[in-house]
């Protein structure tokens, strides 16, 4: 009888049911990853809320033990059986013009903005199950590990919740700093204090910014609070205070160098903001995808505008080495912990439904 593989499966719109899958075989170009932490990802409840993608193993923030390696992926990788890794949640095509530039997070192979066919987009977490060998996502037991796959070696001692914010924090650094220019002197301007929005924070003082402004709402006080300890100077509740009115202070008047928006802007609200708030020559990274953008304005202040589009591997490699300092509070951004059981519970639990402060939150397949 064939070893089993429990897995959380998404079968239907905020509907979960945990299933058993054969254990993948081994081939010369495969691994096999058993998963020890997988962290529920910003867009993971919009996902979970779709009535398609189903059925589906999500979970793309990945972290485990390669318990098996084939001899030519150990030889692509560089790695072994018993090492620790984390993964991008990317199996990108290794031979188009994006890759070889190595930016595969724009391959349109991973490219689920630019391929009609999204369910056929091979990604960790977004890929169904039904294709063989099924085990395409991390609320799971284990993983089947493609040739196309993109690791990084962690640390032993790295605890497996604190390593799942490599992707998170590897897109502040993308994002505030590669994209948007945060660095020596700069004034930066965060919306949103979720996981991503901690992680432009963190990134953006790491990389020697000035002034790093937050930008949260009432019900993320305790995020907003959190963010001074991470490298915030300034968390503003734009439902207590004027945003615009506090950024002018805090900037003497000027505006701010760079603005990285993590929200998502369902309503265009936050591109206004950040244009009216942006100092001359700014840097701009927007988010949303139906936002009217007022070229005249972007022309007459010489911004520049960039939308978020997940990271690079450089990106989660300095993310992972600012998570191994030990300088972060990552215990408190690492909030709660569930079993596969409860994966449903710990989805809501990002989108703000059903459990009280939660940050950061993962899913341990053997809890």
């Amino acid at each position: 009888m064939s070893k089993k593989v429990w897995a959380a499966v998404k079968t239907a719109a905020e509907t979960t049911e945990l299933r058993q899958f054969d254990y993948p075989d081994l081939k010369s170009d495969t691994g096999i990853l058993r998963v020890e932490a997988s962290g529920v990802g910003g867009s993971d409840p919009e996902v979970y809320r779709k009535p398609d993608h189903a059925p589906l193993i999500m979970g793309h923030e990945n972290v485990g033990t390669l318990e098996a390696v084939g001899p030519v992926a150990a030889r692509r990788w560089g790695v072994k059986a018993g090492d620790r890794v984390a993964l991008h949640e990317y199996l990108p095509c290794w031979h188009c013009e994006w890759c070889m530039k190595g930016d595969f997070r724009l391959c349109m192979e991973v490219d689920f903005f630019n391929v009609k066919d999204r369910l056929n987009t091979l990604r960790f977490g977004m890929s169904t199950c039904e294709i063989a060998p099924h085990l395409w996502g991390g609320y799971a037991q284990y993983m089947y590990l493609p040739l196309n796959t993109v690791m990084h070696r962690i640390p032993d001692d790295m605890p497996a919740t604190h390593a799942t914010l490599a992707v998170p924090f590897g897109n502040g650094v993308q994002w505030a700093c590669n994209d948007g220019g945060a660095g020596p002197g700069k004034t930066v301007l965060v919306f949103g204090p979720g996981q991503q929005g901690l992680g432009c924070v963190l990134a953006a003082k790491a990389a020697g910014s000035l002034t790093v402004i937050l930008a949260g709402m009432t019900r993320d006080r305790s995020r907003l609070d959190l963010s001074l300890r991470m490298g915030a100077d300034h968390a503003i509740d734009v439902q207590d205070q004027n945003l615009e009115a506090e950024v002018m202070r805090v900037t003497n008047g000027r505006g701010v160098d760079v603005v990285v928006d993590t929200t998502g802007d369902p309503d265009g609200s936050v591109a206004a903001q950040a244009i009216a708030l942006a100092a001359k020559g700014a840097w701009l990274s927007l988010n949303g995808l139906h936002q009217q953008v007022p070229i005249g304005e972007i022309k007459k202040r010489y911004l520049t505008v960039r939308a978020p589009r997940g990271r690079s591997y450089a990106a989660v490699e300095l993310a992972l080495r600012y998570i191994a300092s030990g300088r972060y509070p990552l215990d408190e951004v690492c909030s709660h912990t569930f079993g596969l059981a409860q994966t449903h519970e710990a989805i809501l639990a990002t989108a703000g439904r059903g459990i009280e402060g939660a940050i950061h939150v993962c899913v341990d397949p053997w809890r």
